[in-house]
């Protein structure tokens, strides 16, 4: 991936049962501080991560039971790629006992503009009480040589269209 930094990031503290009400709880038990890439609003908390790789992501991601270790990125070259991974909890099942949420991604450049990148379903199955859940979409964002070097934003939203209740989150990252 050429100048694209890699980094292996264990989340073992996202990884813990959820068990505090509109809250991000880290293995300790205690609360973890709301970041621009974490938030909640109520039981509903979304978190999005960007990766080198989604495939390699998932994999790792459905592997098994213990806190798996996910590649992750801060940097990409022109001519590579990021993908923004959405984790979150607490969707709201609907009379069916199933989740009806969705996320909508955009990209901001360095200039300030905004363009969508995309959006897709978050959850549409029972909710999974207690666990973190990797949404269903993502959105995989290339860059060529044209495009200008900076810092870049992913912006997603995730709306859970049961409850109500709208999640804003982003993540920065630079183009080289």
């Amino acid at each position: 991936m050429g100048a694209l930094m890699r980094l292996l990031v264990s989340i073992a503290l996202l990884l813990s049962p959820i068990a505090v009400a509109g809250a991000w709880i880290g293995p300790d038990g205690k609360p973890l501080p709301e970041t621009e890439s974490m938030r909640s609003v109520g039981d509903f908390g979304v978190q999005v991560v960007l990766t080198p790789d989604e495939k390699e992501f998932r994999t790792a991601w459905n592997a098994g039971p213990t806190p798996p270790t996910l590649k992750v990125a801060a940097k990409v070259a022109r001519g590579g790629s990021l993908s923004a991974m959405i984790i979150f909890h607490g969707c709201t099942p609907n009379q069916s006992g199933k989740c009806n949420s969705v996320i909508e991604f955009a990209l901001v450049s360095p200039d300030g503009k905004r363009l969508p990148a995309g959006s897709g379903p978050l959850w549409m199955d029972a909710p999974l009480p207690g666990k973190l859940m990797l949404a269903a979409a993502s959105a995989t964002i290339g860059f060529d040589m044209t495009d200008p070097t900076g810092t870049y934003r992913v912006m997603a939203i995730a709306i859970d269209k049961v409850s109500g209740k709208r999640v804003q989150v982003q993540a920065s990252f630079a183009v080289l």
